[in-house]
């Protein structure tokens, strides 16, 4: 037994075989074909992104490769050196790398970029031998390593299946030969590592895609589903790429902290105690609020989801998602929160009917990518003066409303842009955006109030007043009617702070204006408000 092959072929005759299977473990037929039915139910759930279901699968290799192949030291040197590392190929290489540090790491340490090399590989083993080789000094860990190397092998997604479960963006495939990852925005082509064959691709592309409602196949050459952690998988392939070489396979890796806002003032830096405080009582106000950001993985549903923390316990939330990235029940059980998953048999509106039915004080969406989400989270705000919160890919927070505009201009409902824009700026309050500086760190860019200014002015003309009051009166009428012809629009920006690299400070530009606080103050105490207001002027001095 000398090739991992050989080994997988083994394992694989031990749970086909319940009479084996029965003899190793010492128990009857009956027990047998449970557990072997329950190790195929979490080997499917494994490749699907269960962490807990993965461990219990390699575990058990782990247990049969000892009682029921007697692999020993000397089996597993077979087919990993472990004497001298070098030797391994890059495959096996990189494995016992990830093993002993996170990607994460290795990228930020060795200043990894664009490319990852053989030749960088190996140099960053050989620098790191001391801490590897101190690491499978334990046998049990080599044992570990290599029921992982049979797991991937067989049952996972291959070369790249440990890679999920690190911290890293993205992974990424364009055909059996290009592999590459995304870290903090950068794209690193891991031009080491590759598929022995486009059909262990296409396998992989099915096995991954096994929640969504239709099978990945020539009907069906592309596809979006969800894993059970809540990772994104995008396929393409068959009739949709432009040849049968291109399989193309997309892993967008959800690793949403628990942040709360405390932790974003007084331990990353992110926000202010000033900011602090106006979020705290735009949560409690029910205040609208889009987050928004430029850059990929600058924290936009991290931050959603410390907005939503705020959100009073006694209230009702309600979160729409393509696939449950936020995991809000999860986190904060104690809420009141129903999370409904967007789906082929039921659209946005409807979903957002039942929400609204089952008293929701507060909704949600995880990200607004489609027409119909943001013309429903405006039709939540205006109809049912419901606070609403969403993440958006914006490139200034000035670009809010145009956005949402030629979106909803999308949708059957919107026909007049002016209309569009109208509700928008009647439905939101805030824009929140973040920016990822050059050290790394991520802030609050600047925080921007959308400022509903009605059109709908009027003055009744004087005509039988003195020829001086007629006059100002025809001055006033001259101002209201170039007023209109020369701004048209019914809304403005009002920047509140913004963040001053030069300084590292967040500089206090405009308060919110009369429309804002009156609206949260509704629910939140004028004492509150007064103090804010207080904390602003000071600070702006």
């Amino acid at each position: 037994m000398n090739s991992l092959e050989e080994i997988v072929v083994e394992l694989e005759s031990i749970f086909e075989d319940v009479d084996k299977y029965s003899e190793i473990y010492e128990i009857d037929k009956e027990h047998a074909y449970e557990e072997i039915a329950e190790f195929n139910t979490l080997k499917n759930r494994a490749v699907l992104g269960d962490e807990n279901a993965r461990t219990f699968v390699i575990n058990q290799y782990s247990k049969l490769l000892i009682e029921g192949l007697s692999v020993c030291d000397e089996k597993i040197n077979g087919v990993i050196s472990f004497e001298n590392l070098l030797n391994n190929e890059d495959g096996i290489l990189f494995e016992i790398l990830l093993h002993s540090f996170d990607m994460s790491e290795i990228i930020e340490k060795h200043k990894i970029e664009i490319c990852f090399t053989s030749l960088m590989l190996r140099n960053v083993v050989e620098k790191e031998q001391e801490i590897i080789k101190q690491k499978f000094s334990d046998p049990r860990e080599r044992i570990k390593l290599l029921s992982t190397l049979v797991y991937c092998l067989d049952d996972g997604q291959n070369v790249i299946d440990t890679l999920q479960h690190h911290m890293i963006n993205e992974i990424g495939v364009l055909g059996k030969d290009y592999i590459y990852i995304i870290y903090k925005g950068l794209k690193i082509h891991l031009e080491f590592l590759r598929f022995k064959n486009k059909e262990i691709v296409v396998n992989i592309q099915k096995k991954i895609t096994a929640n969504s409602k239709m099978q990945f196949d020539e009907q069906n050459p592309t596809m979006t589903a969800s894993k059970i952690n809540s990772n994104r998988i995008t396929t393409a392939g068959f009739s949709a790429t432009a040849t049968e070489e291109d399989l193309i396979i997309n892993e967008r890796i959800f690793t949403i902290k628990k942040i709360t806002l405390e932790e974003m003032k007084d331990k990353y830096s992110t926000i202010d105690s000033l900011i602090y405080e106006l979020l705290l009582i735009n949560q409690e106000g029910r205040g609208s609020h889009l987050v928004s950001g430029s850059d990929m993985g600058v924290g936009k549903s991290t931050f959603l989801l410390a907005m939503l923390e705020k959100v009073p316990d006694y209230w009702g939330i309600g979160i729409l998602d393509t696939q449950d990235e936020l995991q809000a029940r999860k986190k904060y059980p104690r809420k009141n929160i129903i999370t409904l998953i967007e789906n082929a048999k039921r659209t946005i509106a409807e979903q957002f009917q039942i929400m609204l039915k089952m008293s929701r004080d507060v909704l949600y969406i995880g990200e607004i990518t489609k027409p119909d989400e943001i013309t429903e989270l405006i039709n939540s705000c205006l109809r049912l003066n419901a606070g609403v919160g969403a993440t958006i890919h914006l490139i200034s927070p000035f670009e809010a409303v145009t956005n949402c505009r030629n979106l909803m201009m999308r949708t059957a409902m919107y026909a007049d842009s002016e209309k569009a824009e109208e509700d928008i700026a009647r439905g939101l309050d805030l824009v929140v955006h973040l920016k990822k500086l050059k050290c790394g760190r991520i802030v609050v860019d600047s925080i921007v109030e959308i400022v509903f200014t009605s059109n709908e002015v009027g003055i009744d003309p004087v005509l039988n007043g003195t020829l001086e009051e007629k006059i100002h009166n025809l001055i006033d009428v001259a101002q209201i009617y170039f007023s209109k012809a020369i701004y048209k629009k019914c809304y403005k920006y009002n920047e509140i702070v913004k963040y001053d690299e030069n300084t590292h400070k967040w500089i206090p530009k405009n308060l919110p204006t009369d429309a804002y606080f009156n609206k949260i103050g509704q629910y939140v105490a004028g004492d509150k408000i007064d103090e804010f207001k207080e904390a602003f002027m000071e600070q702006s001095k």
